[in-house]
């Protein structure tokens, strides 16, 4: 490695810190677990103080576990940036004790190196690789600690919040997208006791926060060409089209026209990079219509780019139109909009549209219906909304509650007597002898006020659906109506929580990618949990915990997988999560659905009914 290339390592400070002695933080520590508001953290250095309030308020312990997911999230870019650092850092280290680590944006260990003796006493403590450790896990450490601070930080010591890292002495920095000048990961130096005390601290965060800066150099250049060649194709795409909008995206960069900016809002880019991912995975030109966030509908074209550096990732460039239609089309199309207005039935997507379409006109003729849709995408609260407009007195069965009672025959026909609108929720659980019984009822029934909820169509409920001779409402599920996941979630957020809640950008990104196999309820569970535990006026990726981070489910999937996932999912529903029938449904063995199911359950996407 040249000179210049590690000028990093000659760093030197004069500045020396005055560390107090472990014994006296450790006592500290313990007062403060013990009665946080009446200990002075006067003491500490005012970086740690912070710190440790932070992990009281996430409600951290000295023990708590560490948690480890499948894979971290740092990209290709970053790990061949930071190789020859990582590798002249790992020399340094083998003569002295030392480790080196990696986290990606998030926490997360992606490279754990260095002596092998004390890289075993470390794996002892906690995982080596795929460990989380943000703040709001395991508390008070360097590199946890710097990705909050976003600067370089120091932890020695009795100063980590857990007791598992009271032995490490660690210097972490901030490693910055060149471009963006967002924290892309963080690289940090473990040091052993004997020579961490003998150290200047200053001189190892000097030499930590130059290596972070050398990645960030490394990054930049090797960023340089793909962005004059994302920049290439944009302006090409802006000479053919003239006054079209058009966007170029890759993974990390978005370049968009004027007219592009004024027509998308941040959700909008959301969705395209969403759908600009499955046209780079089908390697093709891919046409779709898109419902923005102003209400109005879009022509997307996306053409996928190639690369020829390995590993570079994909790009698409994206040509936005508005379809065109005479006056006379679009007035006709107005006329055709559903005009019953449903409360709590957000959304604008094309899917959705259809849903409301037919429930609308299901309500406009006081015609029974039944919803047909996967658990959690929002049949129950289509069902009071339609009851409503029907009746101002609402009954709901639910047949999936079955600790409350047994449902009657008689309790239905004496709430449809009364004039109330009557909800069948989940008939698909009912019992046979009941589904008899309501199609015996609904046979002598003129338009009852009725509306039925159900996962799927089955054999046993045919009978049913013939006798209610009412509409059909199909209820999409959440990843048929992307566009649809950022507004969803504002919504539940301001709804829940009784105020605005701003997302970040990666946390947009994320939920419109993801595969959201329990649809709204999973949303709305995610989205509010991490809400009560966020201490910043803005919603991050880093506010969800490692469960739900695994239950994105945001590990890409080719064509195939994705419609083998949805026929097992479908199987699994129709013999109501037995497995053994599901395999027999499918055509294949038992112990081969029970693979192909762990293996989609590794990769984040939840089978699981219910």
């Amino acid at each position: 490695m040249a000179s210049k290339d590690v000028s990093w390592l000659h760093a030197t400070s004069s500045l020396r810190v005055g560390w107090s002695s472990n014994a006296e933080i450790q006592s500290l520590r313990d007062r403060f677990l013990a009665a946080p508001e009446a200990t002075d953290l006067s003491s500490l250095r005012p970086v740690i103080a912070r710190s440790w309030q932070r992990s009281l308020a996430c409600n951290v312990t000295a023990a708590s576990p560490f948690l480890q997911t499948a894979t971290h999230q740092a990209d290709e870019q970053l790990l061949a940036a930071a190789e020859p650092v990582l590798t002249e850092l790992e020399r340094l280290c083998s003569d002295s004790g030392g480790l080196v680590v990696l986290t990606d944006a998030e926490g997360t260990l992606a490279v754990f190196r260095g002596d092998a003796t004390e890289r075993r006493k470390a794996e002892r403590l906690f995982p080596s690789l795929g460990a989380r450790m943000a703040e709001d896990l395991v508390g008070t450490n360097s590199d946890g600690t710097a990705l909050e601070e976003g600067e370089a930080v120091q932890v020695w010591g009795a100063e980590h919040f857990h007791e598992a890292l009271q032995n490490s002495y660690c210097t972490s920095a901030p490693i910055r997208d060149p471009i963006r000048r967002s924290v892309r990961g963080v690289l940090g130096l473990m040091l052993p006791e004997n020579l961490a005390r003998s150290t200047d601290p200053g001189s190892v965060l000097l030499t930590v926060h130059g290596a972070a800066a050398d990645i960030t150099r490394r990054l930049a250049e090797r960023l340089a060409a793909r962005e004059q060649a994302l920049m290439s194709e944009y302006l090409k795409e802006i000479r053919k089209r003239g006054a079209d909008a058009v966007v170029a995206m890759d993974e990390r960069t978005t370049i968009a026209s004027r007219s592009a900016l004024s027509m998308l809002d941040p959700s909008d880019f959301a969705v395209l990079a969403s759908l600009a991912r499955e046209a780079e995975q089908r390697n093709g030109l891919s046409q779709h219509r898109l419902n923005v966030s102003t209400g109005s509908e879009v022509q997307l074209h996306i053409r996928p780019m190639e690369f020829r550096e390995p590993g570079s990732g994909g790009a698409s460039v994206v040509r936005v139109q508005l379809p065109s239609a005479n006056p006379s089309t679009r007035a006709a199309s107005a006329v055709r909009e559903p005009q019953a207005q449903f409360d709590g039935m957000i959304g604008t997507s094309r899917a959705f549209k259809r849903s409301l379409g037919a429930a609308a006109a299901a309500v406009s003729r006081r015609m029974p219906a039944y919803i047909i849709g996967e658990q959690g995408s929002g049949k129950r609260t289509l069902a009071e909304a339609m009851a409503k407009r029907l009746s101002r007195e609402t009954r709901l069965f639910d047949f999936a509650q079955r600790q409350r009672g047994a449902v009657t025959i008689d309790d239905v026909d004496s709430a449809l007597e009364q004039g109330a609108a009557v909800i069948l929720h989940r008939v698909d659980k009912c019992p046979l002898h009941v589904l008899e019984d309501v199609a015996a009822l609904l046979k002598v029934l003129e338009q009852p006020q009725l509306i039925l909820t159900a996962g799927a169509v089955s054999d046993d409920l045919l009978p049913l659906l013939s006798a209610l001779r009412g509409i059909e409402v199909g209820m999409p599920p959440l990843r048929d109506r992307r566009e649809d996941v950022v507004g969803l979630a504002s919504h539940l957020l301001r709804k829940a929580l009784g105020r605005e809640v701003r997302m970040s950008p990666k946390l947009r990104d994320a939920l419109v990618a993801a595969d959201w196999p329990g649809n709204v309820r999973q949303l709305r569970d995610l989205v509010e949990s991490a809400a009560t535990r966020s201490l910043r006026g803005e919603l991050h990726l880093s506010d969800l915990n490692a469960v739900q981070l695994r239950g994105l489910g945001t590990v890409p999937l080719t064509r195939l997988e994705e419609a083998e996932l949805q026929q097992i999912r479908a199987a699994l529903a129709e013999a109501s999560g037995n497995r053994v029938r599901a395999a027999v449904l499918l055509g294949i063995g038992r112990s081969t659905l029970y693979r192909k199911i762990e293996a989609y359950e590794a990769k984040g996407f939840d089978l699981a009914l219910g």
